[in-house]
C-alpha cells in the first residue's frame, strides 16, 4: 500500500516534493521508500503518533502548501494541478485560502469503488473564515479526512501544528481539530473533482473506539468552533449529536451509550430535524462562492 501511495505522489501531472515519515515501523516502510529516490525519508526513533507525524512532515517541507496523505490511501493523478489551479483563482478573487478540499473516492477492501462521499461542492468555490467556521458548527463543512484535504505551510506554523496530545483515544478528531485551526486563520477553496482514492476497511481504528469516547470528542471539536467563534455551542447542537450518537450506538449495538444519550437529546426534541436537515447542506450553499476555471483535460485513473 505504502508503494501505491508514494507513487501516486511522484507521478503527478505536477511535480512536487514528496516526503515519508516512518513512525518507527517495523514493516519494510525503509526498503520500499528506498525504491524512490527522489523521496525524503524521515524516521521518528519512536512512535509518536499521527498528529506528530504529521507535524514532523510540515517542518520538513519546502513548498508553501501541503498536501498530506495516509499510507493506504493514493492520489489522483492531477490532484495537486487541480489543487493549483483553485487556488490561484481564490487568489484573484480575493481570498485569502488556508485550506483546500477535494472529492475522496471511497475503495473497500477488495478495491471496490463505492463511490464518493456526500457533497454540496458542484463548481470550484471558495467559504470566507467565519463562515466556514459556522458550516463546521453545523457539519455542513466538506473538509472531510487527511486524503481530500491540502493547507497552507505557512498557516499550519501559525496555528501550532497538530495536537499531539488530544486527549481522545487513538487522538480521535485530530484532522478536525486541525481544520479548525486553520479555518480560523483563513479561507477554504472547494473543488468537486475527485482528487484522491480513501481506502476502507472493515474494523478499522476508528470502530475500535467507544462509541460514548466519540461522542465526547465531536463535542469538544464543537466547543473548539465555538470558541473561535467568541459564542458557545448551541443548545441544539450539543442535542443534535447526542441524537447522532445514539442512533450509531444502537445500530452497533451499544444500547447502553444509545440510552445514555438519548436521554440528553430528549431535551431538545427539535435537533432531530437538523439532524436531517444537514444532508442537505442548505446553508453551505448559501455561503459558497463560485470560483472562474477553466475546464481540466479528460484524464484515466
Amino acid at each position: 500500500m505504502l508503494r501505491r501511495a508514494i507513487a501516486s505522489c511522484t507521478k503527478q501531472t505536477i511535480q512536487c516534493e514528496c516526503i515519508v515519515v516512518d513512525d518507527a515501523s517495523t514493516d519494510e516502510t525503509p526498503a520500499v521508500v528506498s525504491e524512490f529516490p527522489e523521496v525524503r525519508y524521515l524516521r521518528n526513533p519512536i512512535a509518536r503518533g499521527h498528529s506528530a507525524a504529521a507535524n514532523a512532515g510540515i517542518r520538513a517541507a519546502g513548498g508553501e502548501w501541503i498536501k498530506p496523505l495516509d499510507d493506504d490511501d493514493w492520489l489522483a493523478p492531477d490532484c495537486i494541478e487541480i489543487f493549483s489551479r483553485a487556488l490561484q483563482s481564490a487568489s484573484e478573487c480575493g481570498f485569502a485560502a488556508t485550506s483546500i478540499s477535494g472529492v475522496a473516492m471511497q475503495v473497500d477492501q477488495n478495491g471496490r469503488e463505492s463511490g464518493p462521499a456526500r457533497s454540496p461542492v458542484t463548481t470550484p468555490s471558495a467559504v470566507r473564515s467565519r463562515d466556514l467556521l459556522a458550516l463546521m458548527m453545523l457539519d455542513e463543512a466538506p473538509l472531510g479526512t487527511p486524503v481530500q484535504v491540502g493547507h497552507s505551510r505557512k498557516a499550519a506554523l501559525a496555528a501550532g501544528g497538530w495536537n499531539e496530545r488530544r486527549p481522545f483515544a487513538h487522538q480521535h478528531g485530530d484532522e478536525a481539530e486541525f481544520w479548525i485551526k486553520l479555518a480560523g486563520l483563513g479561507d477554504a477553496v472547494f473543488v468537486p473533482d475527485v482528487v484522491a482514492y480513501r481506502q476502507n476497511w472493515i474494523g478499522g481504528s476508528q470502530r475500535s473506539i467507544a462509541h460514548w469516547e466519540r461522542y465526547r470528542s465531536n463535542l469538544h471539536l464543537k466547543q473548539e468552533i465555538a470558541s473561535a467563534l467568541h459564542r458557545p455551542v448551541p443548545e441544539s447542537i450539543q442535542s443534535y449529536l447526542a441524537l447522532h450518537w445514539a442512533l450509531v450506538s444502537a445500530k452497533e449495538l451499544d444500547l447502553g451509550t444509545a440510552m445514555r444519550l438519548s436521554l440528553q437529546w430528549m431535551k431538545n426534541p427539535e435537533s432531530a430535524a437538523h439532524l436531517l436537515e444537514r444532508h442537505s447542506f442548505r446553508h453551505a450553499r448559501e455561503h459558497f462562492h463560485p470560483l472562474t476555471m477553466e475546464p481540466r483535460p479528460n484524464r484515466t485513473r
